[in-house]
């Protein structure tokens, strides 16, 4: 259980410089990368961001969006695998659009 929250912390430290540099350093410098489980929880966990939105990349590439209600978000991708990268990352995020189009508005 102690690993486990160790590994945990480490993530949470990696997802915070990697959300904090901005999108553009984080694509372009080594991603962030995880079993998916991990990153998502550490997503909900320290940043409060639910998935937002889901694409294939390919036959074998997810594409997520998580985003929280304070405008975080982040880019995933998880191949086959599980395996799960931050390939970016920001703030300012605004679903208004889309809650106003699922609302019938």
């Amino acid at each position: 259980m102690r690993k486990a929250m160790k590994a945990g912390f480490g993530l949470t430290a990696l997802a915070g410089v990697v959300l904090f540099t901005g999108a553009q350093q984080a694509t372009s410098q080594g991603n962030v990368c995880a079993p998916r489980n991990e990153l998502v929880s550490q997503l909900g966990f320290q940043f409060n961001e639910n998935q937002k939105a889901l694409g294939l990349v390919g036959e074998q590439v997810v594409m997520e969006v998580f985003a929280s209600e304070k405008g975080s978000w982040t880019i995933l991708t998880t191949d086959i695998n599980g395996q799960s990268c931050i390939v970016a990352a920001g703030e300012g995020w605004d679903d208004t659009y889309a809650r106003n189009v699922g609302e019938g508005v």
